[in-house]
C-alpha cells in the first residue's frame, strides 16, 4: 500500500484490516474502466481499425506534460461508459468525508447491473462505495455516493462537471455518476486521459485500483458484508502489471481508462469504443514502452512520439528533473543541501505513484536541491496531499505553494 494513504480517513483501521492492497511496484501500472448495462439503445458504429487498433478513439498522452505521444480521433463526443467513474471517485476521495454512512436510497437500490445489491435502506461508509464502484464497477454504489455528497443525482452531476472542467477537460458533459446510457452523456479520450491524469497522483485512488479483492460491510446492524472482486483480467499477469476495473455498455462498447509506468517515466491512455479491449490495451502499452510484455500480441506500428522531458545537469554532473507540473498549486517536499538525498526522496515518492521533480537553486552562495511535489487543479487536494506528506515524512518541511 502506499504509505500514509489510509491516514487520509481517520478511525478507519478496521476497514483497512478488511482490505487486501499490495504495494504498486511494478514495471507498469494500468488503470482501466468499463460498466455493465441492461439498456440497449444504439450501438456505435464500427470504425475501420487504425494501425492495428479496434477502438474508435484512443489516445496515448504524457502524464507529467500532457503531451500527446499518440491519438487516434481523440475529440470525437463518444459514450464514456464506466470511465466515467474515475471522476466519480476522485470527487469522493477529495471529499473529506470517506468515515462518514450515506443511506441507501430506493433510487439508488434500483440501478440496473452491474450492481452489489444494495437494499433500500442500508448504510454504507463512503470509502467502502469507491472501492465498490472501483473494483465492482456498482451503478447502485455510484448513486449512493451522489446522493450522499450532493443531494441528487442532478447536483452531483453538476459537480463533476466543474471538476473535469477544472481539470482541463472541456469537450465532457456528465448526467450521471456512473456511465449508464444517457442523453448528454459523453467524453472524449483526450479528456479522460486528461481525468486520470490528475485521479493517479492521489495515493489512495491508486491503492484502491491496485486492490485484487475486498470485503465491504454495511454499517447497519445485522448487515451481511459483500464481497468485492476486482473484474481486470489482466491483474497480475506477468510481467506487466495491470491494475483498474472492466466493464461494458452496448452503446459505448468496451472502453478504457488508464496509466503505465516504466523507468520513471508516466503516460496515460484512454480507449473508447473498442470490440478488443485486452488487444487494444496490450498493443498501446507495448508500443508505448517500446517493449514486447505479451509475446502472444502482434507488433505493429503506433509510432509513439517521445514527449520532451527536458533536465539539466547539475555542477557535479547529477540529472536534475525539470518537467513542468501543470497546475496552479504545488507541495513543496523540503530543500536540500545534499544532491542525492533529493534524489532519494524523490525516487521513493514516484514508486509511490506521484508526479516528482528536483530543482536547483542557490541560497547564500550555497547549492540546495527542492523537491516539488504536483501541481494540482485546487489548493484543497494540494492541502490534503500535504498533509499525507506530513505524516508519511514527519522530519521534512512540508508546504503548499502557488505557482
Amino acid at each position: 500500500m502506499v504509505q500514509g494513504a489510509r491516514d487520509v480517513v481517520s478511525g478507519m483501521g478496521d476497514v483497512a484490516m478488511r482490505r487486501g492492497g499490495k504495494q504498486l511496484t511494478s514495471m507498469v501500472l494500468v488503470g482501466l474502466g468499463v460498466c455493465l448495462s441492461l439498456s440497449e439503445p444504439a450501438s456505435v458504429s464500427a470504425a475501420p481499425p487504425a494501425n492495428g487498433i479496434a477502438a474508435r478513439s484512443a489516445i496515448v498522452m504524457d502524464a507529467e506534460s500532457g503531451a500527446v505521444l499518440w491519438s487516434h480521433n481523440p475529440d470525437e463526443p463518444l459514450p464514456p461508459a464506466s470511465t466515467t467513474k474515475v471522476i466519480t471517485a476522485l470527487l469522493a476521495l477529495q471529499s473529506g468525508r470517506l468515515a462518514e454512512s450515506f443511506i441507501v436510497s430506493s433510487n439508488a437500490a434500483q440501478a440496473p447491473a452491474s450492481k452489489i445489491g444494495l437494499k433500500p435502506g442500508m448504510r454504507m461508509q463512503l470509502l467502502d462505495l469507491v472501492y465498490a464502484i472501483l473494483l465492482n464497477s456498482a451503478n447502485d454504489a455510484s448513486i449512493v455516493i451522489a446522493e450522499g455528497l450532493a443531494g441528487s443525482v442532478p447536483a452531483f452531476a453538476r459537480q463533476m462537471n466543474g471538476l473535469a472542467t477544472r481539470l482541463g477537460a472541456r469537450n465532457t458533459h456528465f448526467v450521471n455518476p456512473n456511465g449508464l446510457p444517457a442523453e448528454g452523456h459523453h467524453s472524449t479520450a483526450r479528456d479522460l486521459a486528461t481525468i486520470f491524469r490528475h485521479a493517479v497522483r492521489h495515493p489512495l485512488f491508486l491503492e484502491i485500483v491496485s486492490t485484487r479483492s475486498a470485503q465491504i460491510r454495511p454499517t447497519s446492524a445485522g448487515a451481511r458484508p459483500i464481497a468485492l472482486r476486482n473484474h481486470n483480467r489482466l491483474l497480475g499477469e506477468y510481467p506487466i502489471e495491470v491494475v483498474g476495473k472492466t466493464g461494458y455498455t452496448r452503446a459505448a462498447k468496451r472502453c478504457f481508462v488508464g496509466a503505465a509506468r516504466w523507468n520513471d517515466r508516466l503516460v496515460t491512455f484512454a480507449v473508447l469504443g473498442t470490440t478488443d479491449l485486452w488487444g487494444d490495451i496490450k498493443k498501446l502499452v507495448a508500443a508505448a514502452t517500446g517493449q514486447d510484455p505479451w509475446p502472444s500480441v502482434r507488433p505493429f506500428d503506433l509510432r509513439v512520439a517521445q514527449a520532451e522531458t527536458g533536465g539539466r545537469t547539475a555542477g557535479d554532473g547529477d540529472r536534475l528533473d525539470e518537467r513542468p507540473a501543470r497546475g496552479a498549486y504545488a507541495v513543496r517536499l523540503g530543500t536540500f543541501r545534499d544532491y542525492n538525498a533529493a534524489r532519494t526522496v524523490s525516487a521513493m515518492l514516484r514508486q509511490r505513484g506521484y508526479s516528482v521533480r528536483v530543482e536547483k537553486e542557490r541560497r547564500k552562495r550555497q547549492t540546495a536541491y527542492r523537491v516539488t511535489v504536483g501541481g494540482f487543479a485546487d489548493a484543497t487536494e494540494a492541502h490534503r496531499v500535504a498533509q499525507d506528506l506530513r505524516r508519511a515524512h514527519h522530519r521534512v518541511a512540508v508546504s503548499v505553494v502557488q505557482r
